[in-house]
């Protein structure tokens, strides 16, 4: 998700035809910046919005949050927007991720204006608003094997002598700074500011596997530490054992995070791959208090496109609260490049942002959800940075039009007015509290 707001991995914009679920980074900042995103065009009509309370009010058995990072932090009309709908919490977008806090070394510096500076700054602003929003954060994929360092890939590639212990010491601290700096946030705002910490993020590699196969997400975290005896790549269960560890004093709830569970091209592999590395991680004893399922929603990776069917899904779901799990919606939107009719499009993102949630909300586990982003101008489709950037490489996704429109795949539109989304996310809250 490529802007002011932070850089771009380009392993995260070379889909070449896949969606490679949640992304780092969302293309703009506030509407009608200069950053290199598309626009409606022409500018759409404004929508008359229901009567609704605000999204974090609705239920307080859900906690609804939006992605916030880069540009958007100091974006005053783009934070004021947010406060009207009384978030629960700020989703991280890339403030924690690997490659961000470690860009030049395991110390917490990146050069800037000529010298190093930290890399904590982003989150500690973001921590600062939300508590002025009266609202906490979500820590999101503190371990990817995307968004890696280039220091950390030289090290897997060309594997000098001690290798793996030097990442393995990396990755070991990566986790206590995290743990020793966030202890101090709370201390200083007087509350657990991070809540849900989640650790490892989109661990397959869906597009590549077989029937009922499992196959990883490549990277130098995947080489870097043994597998266990059933396959399990050793890093996953290495970053629940940190955490614990590192986390001891403020007790989150952790979460791994992952993709394309609900559509109908890569779910039926994805799904009972997921439940067995959650058997996995829970028969070793490890805290998982979680599961995070992106929602990125595809119409055109579902079965009947405008009529979707999320019965498989929800069976997933009940399967994942038998294990004791919560679930979290963590990056909700709508791809809407199947058609090109802005109208028909504000219907068909606000049919299915309806029709997913009401039926997510069916099982008591789900206790979150997360809109990636709150606005169009800052949805991560709209990049158009590059020639691999998102909105580039659309028209070369299975089922999109060859020329698709500027995508409008959230609840509030470029000009940060509501639209038929939001009511439709308001109306599927509703329905759960009744």
């Amino acid at each position: 998700m490529a802007s002011a707001r932070s850089k771009v991995a380009p392993s995260r914009r070379d889909v070449g035809g896949l969606l490679l679920g949640a992304v780092a980074a969302a293309a703009g900042g506030s509407a009608g910046g200069a950053e290199r995103i598309c626009h409606d065009a022409p500018p759409a009509p404004t929508y008359k919005a229901d009567a609704h309370a605000p999204l974090g009010e609705i239920d307080p058995h859900i906690g609804w949050g939006v992605h916030i990072e880069g540009a958007e932090v100091h974006d005053a009309a783009f934070l004021a927007a947010i406060a009207r709908e009384k978030p629960n919490l700020f989703a991280i977008g890339s403030s924690l991720k690997f490659g961000n806090l470690h860009p030049l070394s395991i110390a917490f510096e990146r050069e800037g204006d000529g010298r190093r500076v930290s890399t904590w700054t982003e989150l500690d602003d973001i921590v600062r608003h939300a508590r002025k929003s009266g609202a906490v954060t979500r820590g999101d994929a503190m371990i990817w094997n995307d968004w890696l360092p280039n220091w950390v890939k030289d090290l897997a590639a060309n594997r000098p002598d001690g290798w793996r212990q030097t990442l393995n010491e990396a990755f070991e601290r990566d986790f206590e700074e995290i743990g020793a700096h966030l202890d101090g946030l709370d201390r200083a705002h007087g509350v657990s500011v991070m809540p849900w910490r989640g650790l490892v993020n989109e661990p397959f590699a869906y597009w590549s596997m077989g029937k009922g196969a499992p196959s990883w997400r490549q990277g130098a975290w995947l080489d870097a530490f043994d597998a266990k005896p059933d396959g399990v790549p050793g890093y996953i269960h290495k970053a629940f054992e940190c955490a614990e560890k590192s986390f001891r004093a403020s007790k989150p709830a952790l979460y791994l995070n992952e993709a394309n569970c609900e559509n109908d091209r890569y779910g039926p592999v994805l799904r009972p791959a997921m439940l067995a590395l959650l058997d996995s991680l829970q028969g070793a004893g490890r805290k998982v208090d979680a599961i995070g399922l992106e929602g990125h929603l595809q119409p055109e990776w579902m079965d009947d496109p405008l009529r979707p069917d999320w019965r498989p899904f929800v069976a997933f779901l009940k399967d994942l609260q038998k294990r004791g799990v919560a679930i979290y919606i963590t990056e909700l939107d709508v791809n809407d490049c199947l058609l090109a009719d802005l109208a028909r499009r504000d219907r068909l993102v606000a049919d299915y942002t309806y029709s997913f949630v009401a039926a997510a909300l069916e099982v008591p586990a789900v206790t979150m959800v997360t809109n990636w982003d709150f606005a169009d101008s800052a949805s991560w489709y709209r990049d158009d940075s590059s020639p691999e950037s998102a909105y580039r490489q659309l028209g070369r996704w299975p089922k999109c039009l060859a020329r698709p429109a500027c995508p409008r795949p959230t609840i509030y539109d470029e000009n940060f007015a509501p639209k038929a989304a939001r009511d439709a996310l308001a109306r599927a809250f509703e329905g759960r509290r009744k």
